[in-house]
C-alpha cells in the first residue's frame, strides 16, 4: 500500500510540473514579426525608432521614440519684449526643421539731440540673438544749398542726412 501511495505521489507531481511547463512557455508565431515602428497619423509614414523627419508643408519635426510614441517639435515664438517686432519667413522653401522656423526682426528707436538711433536685431525661434544692426541719423545744423529738399515740416530745419555705423 505504501508503494501505492508513494507511486500516486510521485505520479501527482510530473502531471503537475507537465502542465507548468506547458503554461509557462508563451505562444510566439513562427515569422517573429515585431512592430518596432510609429505611424504618424497625418501623413501615414512608418518611423523606425529614432528616426526623424519633417512634415512636408509644415515647419513640425516628428521623432519616433523608443516607447514607440511620436514626438513633435515645432516653432516656437519667442517672448520679445524690445523693440517692435515682426516675423521673417525664410527666404527658401522646404527647409528642415528648425531653418524653416521664422526669424523675428524687432526695430526699436532712440532719439537724442543729434539725431536718431534704429537698432534692428534678429532672433530665432528660441529668442537667441541672430544679428544686430545700428544705423543712426545724424542732423547736421547747416543750412540746405540752394535746389536741396526741403523739410516740409519745418522749412528753416536743415534736411537729414542718413550714415550707417
Amino acid at each position: 500500500m505504501e508503494l501505492l501511495n508513494t507511486f500516486r505521489y510521485i505520479f501527482l507531481i510530473v502531471s503537475l510540473s507537465l502542465v507548468e511547463i506547458n503554461a509557462g512557455v508563451p505562444y510566439r508565431p513562427s515569422y517573429g514579426y515585431d512592430h518596432q515602428f510609429c505611424m504618424d497619423t497625418v501623413t501615414g509614414r512608418q518611423l523606425y525608432v529614432g528616426e526623424v523627419f519633417t512634415r512636408p508643408g509644415q515647419c513640425i519635426r516628428i521623432q519616433c521614440l523608443g516607447t514607440l510614441q511620436l514626438w513633435e517639435d515645432s516653432c516656437l515664438v519667442p517672448k520679445l519684449s524690445k523693440g517692435n517686432c515682426r516675423p521673417v519667413q525664410p527666404e527658401e522653401e522646404n527647409l528642415e526643421y528648425p531653418r524653416c522656423c521664422p526669424l523675428y526682426e524687432c526695430k526699436s528707436y532712440q532719439s537724442h539731440a543729434g539725431g536718431t538711433v534704429e537698432q534692428t536685431t534678429t532672433y530665432d525661434h528660441y529668442g537667441t540673438v541672430r544679428r544686430s544692426h545700428v544705423t543712426e541719423v545724424i542732423v547736421i545744423n547747416k543750412r540746405p544749398p540752394q535746389g536741396s529738399p526741403v523739410n516740409l515740416d519745418n522749412p528753416s530745419a536743415p534736411s537729414p542726412r542718413k550714415y550707417q555705423v
